[in-house]
């Protein structure tokens, strides 16, 4: 689909990675990190070309406001010069929560009824609480950190964070990828609604532990230059599933 000047809804990569990298990887108005990209100056019917610097990110409740003139222009534009995450320093989302506990997979281990699926130096990187109530959900907290050991993604109780000055963040259906720069994927997670979740793409550092991880396989280097790799390990019914130090 074109407007009248002919230019096709799709927006370009590279551009829209602009917009997201100047908003802070959240809507403007709120922070949400599920967004939609939206011309705002001027309007896509009177777009002449994809200009990053006249789109913006809107959450979906947001960009209906705006479509349905419950979001004025002017809020916007002062949205776009201040967005919401960039003052937080994140985007945020909910996970939705599961009823039995969440597995998770991380590359090439797969871990399930785990109180602590992962734990580095005694700090848990992965943990799952039981629910504060009867029949409430489990609770699902994690932390991941890039290359340099700076956080990257963080999940609180069940609500997942990205923080505003990492060098990219893209949201595409239930799969979230961090990128440290073109070409390079530090974390790639795919939620499994009320199930869990799998980390398909990791290159990370925690206390001197570097773990890179894909589709098949976890690779842990230890800091004494040691290393291990595990391919479609198991990890089940364990108070503790991964122990690094």
């Amino acid at each position: 689909m074109s407007n009248k000047y002919g230019l096709p809804r799709d927006i370009p990569s590279d551009v829209k990675r602009a917009v997201r990298q100047r908003c802070g990887f959240g809507c403007v108005i709120c922070a949400g990190a599920i967004v939609d990209y939206e011309h705002f100056s001027p309007e896509f019917a009177n777009a002449t070309r994809h200009d990053p610097e006249g789109i913006t990110l809107l959450c979906p409740i947001c960009h209906a406001k705006k479509t349905r003139n419950m979001l004025s222009q002017r809020r916007v534009h002062e949205a776009n010069q201040y967005p919401s995450a960039r003052k937080v320093q994140y985007a945020f989302s909910d996970v939705e929560a599961s009823e039995g506990r969440p597995f998770i997979k991380l590359a090439g281990m797969t871990l399930r009824n785990c109180n602590t699926p992962l734990q580095v130096r005694g700090y848990p990187l992965f943990q799952v609480e039981s629910p504060e109530e009867l029949n409430g959900p489990y609770r699902l907290t994690a932390s991941f950190f890039n290359r340099q050991s700076q956080p990257s993604l963080f999940i609180r109780q069940n609500e997942w964070k990205v923080f505003a000055d990492s060098w990219d963040v893209e949201v595409k259906g239930p799969s979230v990828t961090v990128r440290e720069r073109p070409g390079e994927i530090a974390l790639k997670i795919l939620f499994v609604p009320g199930e869990g979740l799998v980390v398909e793409r990791l290159d990370m550092y925690c206390a001197g532990f570097h773990l890179i991880g894909n589709g098949e396989e976890l690779r842990v280097n230890s800091p004494d230059g040691g290393g291990a790799t595990f391919t479609r390990c198991l990890a089940d019914n364990c108070n503790v599933g991964l122990s690094l130090g």
